[in-house]
């Protein structure tokens, strides 16, 4: 009952905070129900079996046409990262000529699509940096949610947490890599806040996240949140622009970091985490190392096929370009395991190369924020940008050994980068430049005053 109680207030509680509080609310809620994903848990048989996303996105559609005047003012096109969105929307229609799955194409590139819509809504109603704390909140809420899942759950026979997941992300590992990149906004918000309930609050639901990574077991995860972490830690201590007792901050965070490695992971999830080094790349026997020969397989398919082959293309031609001795366990049409040689086989060298420039424009985007952020001296607010960047670093790290080119949180990291540009830099300049256009007319005034 707590599973459909929390769904009903949340569902309810949003509709009804995005026309009375403020319209970033209706993305929120979006963010909340995409984790709660209420169609594909035990307790949906007490719900109607209707599409709760998409009344959300509805939602979304009318609050940003109600303020439609506000809303306007923030230009998709001065987020760089919007380009390479809408290019990548662009390359999957174009691959729809050639693609050789055509049924498993079509239906990515309307999903893809569909997206692409939400995230532009999102980046119009998101124009605050109260709004952007909100949409990282939700993100955090919807990641402990999967968390307490997990808790409920608990480990199959194979020590891992399987049926928890989303609807982009069904499998284990694609929620681990899901969850992943809120481990260090929690980190942020831990250190940033001083009320002690919004602490206890945050360290909870980092306790839930963190324990779920370690039930769910996926290696690459695991790489994940340590190397977002670990980015914002360094910049925590090694940073030039430092809050009072900053780095003793840093220290005492990691202290009690390990406090809570030291009860949560276990003999299952440290055997597994080792494996990673034990494994040796092999064709006799299907292990993690394998994925290495579906790498090489990629390139080579590339050559064939430079444009790619649509959607799942590399499952389509994977038999003819894999190692006829090779072990690939239940069937030769296998994934690629890796978000960079989907990108590669799904688009071919566009494709890997709007990926990579979708990311260079991100961190771009992020550098010039928190260059503008140190010049006002606003240092919470610096971090929380490098919390973004952590979280998106967490993500690409995950994404480097599964198949999430199209995936929700990819794009979110993106879009969480787009809008703190566009609250920190771009609004900012456009609210400076009348200010600065007085000043210059004041001066050239001035001569004639002091003439007259």
């Amino acid at each position: 009952m707590l599973n459909l109680t929390l769904f009903i207030v949340s569902y309810l509680g949003g509709f009804i905070m995005a026309f009375t509080s403020h319209t970033a609310w209706a993305f929120m809620l979006y963010q909340f129900i995409y984790f709660m994903n209420p169609l594909g848990r035990w307790w949906s048989y007490m719900i109607p079996s209707i599409s709760y996303s998409f009344f959300t996105v509805i939602l979304m559609l009318i609050v940003f046409t109600w303020k439609l005047k506000e809303h306007s003012q923030n230009r998709l096109m001065a987020a760089p990262q919007f380009k390479w969105i809408f290019m990548i929307a662009a390359g999957y229609a174009i691959a729809s000529g050639y693609a050789s799955l055509p049924s498993v194409h079509s239906d990515a590139t309307i999903n893809f699509i569909k997206m692409v819509v939400i995230l532009s809504v999102a980046y119009k109603l998101v124009d605050t940096s109260n709004k952007l704390d909100g949409i990282l909140y939700a993100y955090i809420a919807g990641t402990a949610y999967i968390g307490y899942l997990a808790y409920q759950v608990g480990r199959d026979s194979t020590g891992r947490v399987e049926g928890i997941g989303t609807v982009d992300a069904p499998d284990s590992n694609g929620i681990a890599a899901a969850i992943a990149p809120s481990a260090v906004l929690c980190l942020y918000f831990f250190w940033i806040h001083n009320k002690k309930l919004a602490k206890f609050s945050i360290a909870v639901a980092g306790a839930f996240i963190a324990n779920a990574i370690v039930l769910i077991n996926s290696r690459a995860s695991f790489l994940a949140i340590i190397g977002g972490n670990l980015y914002f830690l360094a910049y925590m201590f090694f940073s030039s622009h430092q809050r009072t007792n900053q780095k003793s901050s840093a220290v005492a965070v990691v202290f009690m970091g390990l406090i809570a490695a030291s009860f949560l992971i276990d003999q299952t999830a440290i055997e597994r985490f080792l494996s990673i080094k034990e494994q040796e790349m092999t064709e006799e026997q299907q292990t993690g190392a394998t994925r290495v020969f579906f790498w090489i397989a990629a390139m080579d398919m590339a050559k064939d096929h430079p444009f790619g082959a649509g959607a799942a293309g590399f499952e389509a031609h994977a038999p003819e370009y894999l190692p006829e001795d090779m072990d690939t366990g239940f069937s030769r049409n296998r994934s690629v395991h890796s978000t960079w040689f989907e990108a590669l086989t799904d688009l071919g060298y566009p494709g890997i190369f709007m990926l990579i420039m979708l990311l260079y424009s991100s961190f771009w985007a992020t550098r010039q924020t928190k260059k503008e952020l140190a010049r006002r001296k606003d240092f919470d607010n610096y971090y929380k940008v490098v919390a973004i960047e952590g979280a998106l670093i967490s993500f690409i790290i995950a994404m480097s050994f599964m198949n999430r080119f199209r995936a929700e949180l990819l794009y979110w990291c993106v879009l969480f980068t787009a809008c703190a540009y566009n609250i920190y830099v771009v609004k900012q300049i456009a609210e400076e430049e009348p200010a600065n256009s007085r000043r210059r007319v004041r001066q050239t005034r001035s001569p004639q005053l002091k003439g007259s």
